[in-house]
């Protein structure tokens, strides 16, 4: 019987970022990446698609990435489910960040391996 694959959902509206990222992932064995490049429908795919880890990007449209943080651990559903946070701009909200205990943070620009490191971390298939 064939492993359920480890689903991603990738929450980023810049479209190379998330295509590289997606494509990275979907070559790893046992993980699916899942795009969603506005922040509003970020929740609502999370739910649908029974996500195991959420990539999110701090600056997108619709939603924030703050935002769908807080709402996803306002979620009894998915509330336990490993965020990882992708950002050019982690100076601008390093507040935020450690005022909701986040510590899986990596910078834009980033080094592929480390962030399927991160994603093998945080999401063991």
């Amino acid at each position: 019987m064939e492993q359920r694959k480890k689903v991603v959902v990738i929450g980023e509206d810049d479209e190379p970022i998330a295509r590289l990222l997606r494509d990275a992932i979907n070559d790893e064995p046992n993980y699916q990446a899942v795009i969603v490049p506005d922040g509003a429908v970020v929740l609502e795919t999370v739910r649908q698609v029974h996500a195991d880890l959420l990539i999110l990007d701090v600056m997108m449209p619709g939603l924030s990435g703050i935002e769908v943080f807080d709402r996803v651990r306002a979620d009894p559903d998915v509330k336990n489910m490993p965020v990882l946070f992708v950002s050019a701009a982690i100076a601008d909200f390093e507040r935020q960040f450690k005022d909701r205990k986040i510590n899986d943070v990596v910078a834009k620009p980033f080094d592929l391996n480390d962030l399927l490191a991160k994603v093998h971390k945080l999401c063991p298939a």
